[in-house]
C-alpha cells in the first residue's frame, strides 16, 4: 500500500482515499472473504476524513513533498520544529483540499498526512460505515429505489459478514451509509 506513495510520508489510502478504494474493491472481489476481513480491520473504529477528489495517492504525496521541499522540511529535525505547538499544520493542495500534516511513528516514514475535517473534497464518515459500504461493493450489492430492499441488504452485510448490529432506518443518523454507498456507486475513476 504505502508503494504508492513517496518516503518520507505516511499515508493510509485504505481508510482516506475514494479511488484508492475502488480499486482495492476489484482485487477484494476475487479474494476470500477472510481475507478481505482482515483488511478492513486496518481501517479501525473511529471517525475518518476521506478524500473524494480526483487527485491519486501518489500526486498527493508529490505535492506534499514539493511543498516540504520547497520550505526545507524534508528531514526529521526541520519537520518537527516546523510542526511545533499543537504539533500538527495544515497545507492546501493544488485541488484545493486541505491536507493535515504530523509527526508518524515510522522513522522512514515520519511525516503522516490525511485529509483534513470538513476539507474541499471531503467527508466524515464512520469506520462501520465505511466497511458497510466496502462489504455491500464486494459482494456486488448495488442500492435499489426501495428503502426497504436497502435496508435488508445492509442488515445482511452488517450482520453476515461484518458482525456488526443492525441499524433500524436509512434516515437521520444512519443515512450515513446510503450517502456513502451512492458516492460509491455514482463516482468513477
Amino acid at each position: 500500500m504505502q508503494k504508492e506513495i513517496p518516503a518520507p510520508i505516511m499515508f493510509s489510502p485504505l481508510k482516506h482515499h475514494l479511488y484508492f478504494l475502488q480499486e482495492e474493491i476489484k482485487r477484494w472481489k476475487s479474494i476470500s472473504w477472510l481475507e478481505v476481513q482482515e483488511e478492513l480491520l486496518l481501517i479501525g473504529k473511529n471517525l475518518i476524513d476521506f478524500y473524494t477528489g480526483s487527485m491519486t495517492v501518489n500526486q498527493i504525496g508529490t505535492e506534499v513533498l514539493e511543498f516540504l521541499g520547497q520550505r526545507n522540511l524534508l528531514n526529521y529535525d526541520a519537520f518537527l520544529t516546523w510542526l511545533q505547538a499543537p504539533k500538527w499544520k495544515k497545507i492546501i493542495l493544488s485541488d484545493d483540499s486541505e491536507w493535515l500534516m504530523k509527526i508518524g511513528n515510522d522513522e522512514k516514514r515520519f511525516i503522516h498526512i490525511h485529509p483534513a475535517k470538513f476539507s474541499k473534497h471531503s467527508i466524515r464518515v464512520r469506520a462501520t460505515t465505511l466497511k458497510t459500504v466496502l462489504a455491500l461493493q464486494i459482494q456486488g450489492i448495488k442500492p435499489c429505489n426501495k428503502s426497504k430492499t436497502n435496508l435488508e441488504n445492509i442488515n445482511s452485510i452488517r450482520k453476515n459478514r461484518l458482525g456488526l448490529s443492525p441499524i433500524k432506518s436509512l434516515h437521520a443518523a444512519d443515512s450515513g451509509i446510503l450517502r456513502l454507498w451512492l458516492l460509491f456507486n455514482e463516482t468513477t475513476l
